[in-house]
């Protein structure tokens, strides 16, 4: 168990800190500390088929408390800070808390770090190394970044992607280095819909990647 220090000043709302690979997009297999933020700008009207618990922050920590609990999280998994170990701010939505000041930090500590963003809000990519963005709605505002994961949603589940027009509409003026389809996983409509997916990206065409939750298959966080 890893003890967190509670400490005054500016605080950051934290649902939770853990070591892992990497499952999802360009980066899937690498070695990651997961620093996932509570709070989210949509919720779950707009996303019914999130499946992270982000409502409710499990740690209310200042800029300190937050390095050392990245830093025990980094000790446990992979036996200290290594230098180039990713750094992946999450949510729930992550734009909303890092910062300046956190990024600093983390980045004098050897991290390169990645954001996992709905792009509902326009991201400073000053503060990251690689931004990832991942739009729950057709209209967005952050239309550039390293990698766009769309959801295919397909028939079934409810969402903005329904079919294979649609990710077109989303991504036209979009400006990102590597575009991905990822299938949604909901249990009650019988798991990941990898056919339509995999059919989806066939007639996409190049750039467009399947990319397929390895943490899942693998069995970790």
């Amino acid at each position: 168990m890893i003890e967190v220090r509670r400490m005054a000043g500016k605080k950051y709302g934290i649902r939770e800190v853990f070591a892992t690979l990497q499952g999802e997009g360009a980066q899937a297999g690498t070695p990651a500390v997961f620093l996932r933020f509570a709070g989210c700008n949509l919720g779950y009207d707009v996303c019914p088929w999130c499946d992270t618990d982000w409502v409710k922050a499990a740690y209310t920590l200042d800029l300190e408390g937050t390095l050392d609990f990245v830093r025990a999280t980094a000790e446990q998994g992979f036996g200290g800070e290594k230098p180039g170990l990713l750094l992946v701010a999450t949510g729930g939505e992550p734009s909303l808390q890092f910062d300046r000041p956190l990024s600093d930090a983390l980045r004098a500590r050897g991290y390169r770090i990645t954001m996992e963003s709905n792009g509902s809000r326009p991201v400073d990519r000053s503060l990251v190394d690689w931004l990832t963005v991942s739009p729950k709605q057709a209209q967005f505002a952050q239309k550039e970044g390293d990698e766009l994961k769309l959801l295919y949603t397909g028939g079934a589940a409810p969402g903005i992607t329904p079919d294979v027009d649609a990710v077109r509409r989303i991504a036209d003026g979009t400006r990102f280095g590597q575009y991905f389809l990822q299938p949604v996983d909901v249990p009650v409509l019988g798991g990941p819909n990898y056919g339509e997916t995999i059919a989806a990206v066939m007639e996409l065409g190049p750039p467009w990647r399947m990319s397929v939750q390895t943490h899942k298959v693998a069995g970790i966080p």
